[in-house]
């Protein structure tokens, strides 16, 4: 019986955040609030030679938030994205389960350059199609469909996070 206490209290330090994080997303999700989580705000600069570009941007850098992403919205801004951060590369995937507007995403490196770019269509019926880079990531860039090449920027750009 004293052997289990140990595992448990290490259980406890991972379960324990885990379905906090769970329970928010089903409290959400069910609600139907999901528009009206408030991500963090932020600007990036995108960049490709001597051209750039300033976008607004809402930033998922929580599991919470992340699985949220731009679910339920019915339209959003030309000019807006969607910064999925992460702590460390992955190789998570993205889906459009609940989400009503064609979406780009672009893979963003470590270093900050976009080394692939995805269209992503609404999913209209179970299963819903996953859309995975060809490799490890830190950021995504979830934007409206037609941004990249309106303003001509694509893989090998370069993604700052403007302080």
């Amino acid at each position: 019986m004293w052997g289990l206490r140990p595992l448990f209290l290490r259980l406890q330090k991972f379960l324990l955040p885990l379905l906090i994080t769970i329970g928010i997303i089903v409290v959400v999700v069910v609600s139907g609030q999901s528009d009206r989580v408030k991500f963090p705000k932020g600007r990036i600069v995108i960049t490709d030679g001597e051209k750039s570009l300033k976008l607004d941007v809402e930033i998922a850098n929580t599991p919470a938030l992340r699985s949220i992403g731009l679910m339920y919205r019915k339209s959003i801004p030309d000019d807006f994205g969607m910064l999925f951060v992460f702590e460390e590369d992955t190789c998570s995937g993205f889906w459009m389960k609940n989400t009503y507007v064609p979406l780009e995403i672009a893979f963003i490196d470590k270093n900050g350059v976009i080394f692939s770019i995805q269209e992503m269509e609404p999913c209209k019926e179970e299963p819903c199609k996953i859309y995975y880079a060809p490799g490890p990531f830190r950021y995504a860039l979830e934007v409206k469909k037609g941004f990249f090449e309106r303003h001509r920027f694509g893989v090998g750009s370069r993604v700052s996070i403007e302080k």
